[in-house]
């Protein structure tokens, strides 16, 4: 049987979760946690949390890194109300092997834990669709940029740096600067945030 902690500070919902997981034949809640932080304190071995990301003691997108570099073999399924797509990259990039909608029903926990334990990976089918439809409207967005300005602009994406784009592609940071500013040209955006917004 496979174990579970739900860390979320809404203590509810932790307690219909913890009920739901217990009545499933395969899983066991092992614990409910209003923060990262004490869960990180109760120092327990489980094989998946449960993990939501507005939460007052801690961001739950910040602590996906904390939680894997203590407990490396434990794998995370992020529960949350957040859809935005950059939220939700954002957490499969840092390690989150699931993603699932607040608004689904609670059955789609039991389900996609699951699929993730057969070696699987899981999303809620609107969650799902939003991570198509980014890439989809990428391949449109990029097609007019060079190879180069394409690998800035994913890099730029992924949160990197001018210095850890630079790093990565083995140039200076004004050559960076430089494809950045070609990119912004050429999408007719001015922003990180702006370019973000074209995709979603």
């Amino acid at each position: 049987m496979k174990s579970i902690a739900i860390i979320d500070d809404d203590y509810t919902l932790c307690e219909i979760l913890a009920k739901r997981v217990n009545d499933s034949s395969s899983f066991k809640c092992l614990g409910t946690f209003f923060g990262p932080t004490s869960f990180l304190e109760a120092n327990i071995e489980v094989d998946f949390i449960l993990l939501d990301i507005t939460m007052g003691e801690m961001n739950g997108i910040d602590a996906i890194p904390i939680i894997l570099k203590k407990h490396p073999n434990t794998q995370i399924v992020m529960n949350s109300i957040m859809d935005e797509t950059e939220v939700i990259l954002k957490a499969l990039q840092l390690g989150a092997v699931g993603y699932i909608d607040k608004q689904s029903t609670d059955t789609d926990i039991i389900n996609g834990i699951y699929t993730i334990s057969k070696g699987g990976a899981f999303m809620t089918p609107a969650i799902a669709r939003k991570i198509v439809t980014f890439f989809s409207n990428k391949t449109i967005l990029f097609e007019h940029l060079t190879n180069r300005e394409k690998e800035v602009a994913q890099s730029i994406l992924d949160g990197l740096s001018y210095k850890l784009i630079a790093d990565k592609l083995n140039i200076s940071i004004d050559t960076v600067r430089m494809h950045i500013k070609k990119i912004y040209k050429k999408l007719n955006v001015n922003s990180k945030s702006e370019m973000f917004n074209l995709i979603k």
